[in-house]
């Protein structure tokens, strides 16, 4: 069975529940270990987005493929598909979340959810600030980012 997204679109989060039963975690357990740093993620009040790629790398890891300054890459794989200035739509999407949700959960600078939008740069942040303390798992970083799939 193929784990789920938090909805059919181009979200590139697991739910926790999915990322729980790839990792053969309890979902207590998997917060648990998300809260501690062993795993990828990234908490917006009460929510973990779990990012699959990165998630699906640490679970078969190697300590070379492990590093602590690869953060910023590891944002710019999450992001490199979307648009330069964001939209309500474009987020909502992302994250999978509902719109009335979005504000709450993400809770971003330069956001609202009458739909303004905001710019990728401050995505990038936002998401660097909700990043638990798990240290990326990147697969190779070449000159132009992070590249390798899950």
């Amino acid at each position: 069975m193929t784990p789920t997204r938090r909805s059919g679109g181009a979200s590139p989060f697991l739910t926790t529940a999915a990322a729980a039963r790839l990792a053969g975690l309890t979902p207590a357990t998997l917060t648990r270990r998300l809260a501690n740093g062993d795993l990828p993620g990234y908490r917006f009040g009460r929510r973990w987005f779990v990012p699959e790629a990165e998630f699906r790398r640490q679970l078969r890891r190697r300590a070379w493929m492990v590093r602590a300054d690869a953060v910023p890459e590891v944002i710019r794989e999450l992001t490199q598909t979307l648009p330069a200035f964001l939209t309500a739509d474009d987020l909502e999407r992302f994250f999978a979340v509902r719109r009335t949700l979005l504000a709450e959960a993400v809770r971003m600078p330069a956001f609202s959810a009458r739909g303004d939008g905001t710019t990728i740069a401050v995505l990038e942040r936002t998401l660097q600030a909700a990043r638990n303390g798990c240290p990326p798992c990147v697969a190779q970083v070449g000159s132009r980012g992070v590249q390798g799939a899950a």
